[in-house]
């Protein structure tokens, strides 16, 4: 499954935090340790380095006119000095030249940067220091005649780690790593919740609203769903009990409608040959009673495809056939308004799907292509089957509608556009809603000959 953007957010939080700690608990190492090390180093060597001086004087005082390279018990001294001290030890003349050394071959060449970091421990003991653990002492030795003299003793770079905060950093390197494969297993329990509360929104947006989160759980997570859940409740109360109230307010609204229908109709016959102006008014009252009468009709209609009163039947029949059929019922429309209608409508084919229904909504499109498209205007119809899904495109001259109408034009009552025509504003409204439970879309574009109406419907149906 690939993971979500919330579960990348909490991970990567997770990994910023435990990273910047283990830094700070890393830095916070080196500080205080490497502090009291330094504090302790300086101290053990200006106390080895007092007592080396003082033995070194006391060896020098004794025999003052002996060259230092002929001087044996100093000579001695140096050689089991550098070896106790696991060093290299030379003593300089006050000229800079080398007399005795505790090892053989060259002096070294001491790097630049070993001599950047110079500690005076004591007087003119000096101590440079470098961050691989080499140690370099300069020890002054004062001489009869007045000049100094200069050990040098230098600690080369141990073997093994070089520093005991690699292999601290090393174990904390691991320690984050294995925090970090924890922390997956544990992100994922979080996100998954949330992706299963997301999909219960996503099919209650859908219309399912029988439909609960199947989410468990005391903390905040649970406590949300079963928020969402109390939520869905009252909303699937309130909208079917709006929906059925719909429906029987509807029904109740035919009982008076029939009793003026049979008033106007008993009027007529006693009228008999009357006036022409009352032949004109019960003439109205007739028309709008089947108005009201269609428009009942429709809205019962609307109401029990949002509470999917009926399941779809599905069969399989030919969609070109069925358009062919419904285009011959507005003939007379046609032929009055002299509208041209062209249709590209290919020969038999079958698709499978509920042809009551889909009748119900293709009349409700072409009815309100044929009542829209202005006199003399154009009504195209294309259909395209193929493998996959069936295209419908109906096309009537019409003006450009602005993209907020376009997307509305399908909502229950919405009229659009500057035409006169008259409607009850729920027949593209059932369409949608048949198109829809056959798992097909229907939208509304500009077209350059109108506007556009165009269905697309999967071959396997729902």
């Amino acid at each position: 499954m690939r993971p979500g953007k919330l579960y990348i957010k909490i991970l990567l939080s997770f990994l910023a935090v435990l990273f910047t700690t283990l830094l700070v608990v890393f830095v916070l190492f080196l500080l205080q340790p490497g502090q009291f090390f330094t504090t302790r180093l300086e101290e053990f060597v200006r106390n080895r380095a007092l007592k080396v001086q003082a033995v070194l004087a006391d060896k020098l005082r004794s025999a003052p006119d002996r060259e230092w390279s002929r001087n044996e018990p100093l000579q001695t001294f140096i050689s089991d000095f550098g070896k106790i001290m696991g060093a290299r030890v030379w003593l300089a003349q006050p000229d800079g030249t080398v007399a005795l050394k505790s090892f053989g071959g060259e002096i070294p060449k001491l790097a630049a940067g070993l001599k950047d970091r110079k500690t005076i421990i004591h007087e003119h003991i000096i101590l440079y220091r470098q961050r691989d653990l080499r140690f370099y002492v300069v020890i002054p030795l004062a001489l009869p005649a007045g000049d100094t003299g200069h050990l040098h003793i230098l600690f080369d770079r141990p073997e093994g780690p070089l520093h005991p905060g690699r292999g601290f950093a090393f174990g904390l390197l691991i320690i984050g790593l294995m925090a970090a494969l924890l922390i997956v297993p544990v992100s994922r329990i979080i996100t998954s919740r949330l992706e299963r509360l997301r999909q219960s929104a996503q099919t209650l947006a859908e219309g399912n609203l029988a439909h609960r989160a199947a989410v468990r759980g005391t903390d905040e997570i649970g406590e949300l769903a079963r928020a969402f859940n109390r939520m869905a409740e009252k909303l699937e109360t309130m909208i079917v009990g709006g929906k059925e109230l719909t429906a029987n307010i509807s029904h109740e609204l035919r009982t008076p409608l029939t009793r003026i229908r049979v008033a106007e109709e008993m009027l007529r016959e006693k009228s008999g040959s009357g006036a022409p102006k009352d032949e004109r008014h019960l003439d109205a009252i007739r028309e709008d009673v089947e108005e009201l009468d269609r428009l009942i009709g429709r809205i019962l209609e609307l109401s029990k495809m949002d509470m999917q009163a009926a399941p779809l039947t599905f069969t399989v029949f030919d969609p070109a056939e069925l358009l062919r059929t419904l285009l011959q019922r507005f003939q007379p429309v046609v032929e009055h308004k002299g509208l041209r209608i062209t249709t590209e409508l290919p020969g038999p084919s079958s698709f499978p799907g509920d042809r009551e229904a889909l009748t119900t909504a293709f009349l409700n499109i072409l009815d309100n292509a044929v009542k829209f498209t202005p006199e003399k205007g154009r009504i195209s119809l294309r259909l395209r089957p193929t493998a996959e899904a069936l295209e419908i495109s109906l096309t009537n001259t019409f003006e450009k509608l602005p993209e907020e109408e376009l997307l509305k034009i399908f909502d229950p009552f919405q009229r659009i556009g500057k035409s006169q025509a008259t409607g009850s504003g729920l027949g593209l409204a059932i369409a949608k809603k048949i198109i829809e439970r056959h798992g097909g879309r229907i939208g509304a574009y500009n077209g350059k000959e109108g506007l556009e109406i165009r269905i697309t419907l999967p071959g396997e149906g729902e």
